[in-house]
């Protein structure tokens, strides 16, 4: 029998995994993945991957993974999230919103766009952009928190070695407060 080397994958190899799917994921056009095609039949729909969605899940996923080592960092991460499932007509009733819609759509009245599908799609459709800027935002911030855990290694990672003697996996149970190894 040859030999079966076994892989053990590491939290850093999680995380370095879950970058290279935001990578990939964003190394196309983030757009809706049906495809309409039209015959002598009519219209038919094919399916697929909506990468705008995949890159919010993604970076969610990332966060997620991060979240023990945000310790005293400004992230709000918890606030992306809960942004990111917002439906459309939740924020209606917000003032902020309506400011943007007033801004970008010259709409004041909300009820004309859950009367009118048009408008109604072009609206979710900044809010989609909107996610995504924020998701950008985030996954910079998550990054930040990646490099300044040093889970690649100083030298790997270009830094100058700092304390060797401190775990780079060293994370705070922000709901416990004590340290994790």
């Amino acid at each position: 029998m040859p030999y079966q080397h076994e892989v053990k994958t590491t939290f850093p190899d999680l995380i370095i995994n879950q970058i290279q799917i935001i990578q990939k994921i964003c190394s196309r056009e983030l757009m809706d993945g049906d495809k309409v095609l039209k015959n002598a039949m009519g219209e038919q729909v094919i399916e697929g991957d909506d990468t705008r969605y995949s890159f919010l899940q993604s970076v969610e996923i990332l966060g997620s993974l991060l979240s023990p080592y945000f310790g005293k960092s400004k992230i709000k991460f918890n606030e992306y999230c809960v942004y990111c499932d917002t439906e459309l007509i939740e924020l209606l009733d917000s003032k902020d919103f309506k400011k943007k819609l007033k801004e970008i759509f010259d709409i004041e009245d909300v009820e004309k766009i859950k009367k009118d599908e048009v408008l109604r799609s072009q609206v979710n459709v900044y809010l989609l952009n909107d996610k995504i800027k924020e998701g950008r935002k985030m996954f910079r911030a998550l990054i930040q928190i990646f490099k300044n855990n040093s889970f690649l290694g100083e030298e790997s990672y270009g830094d100058t070695a700092t304390n060797k003697a401190n775990s780079p996996l060293e994370a705070i149970d922000d709901s416990k407060k004590d340290v994790l190894a």
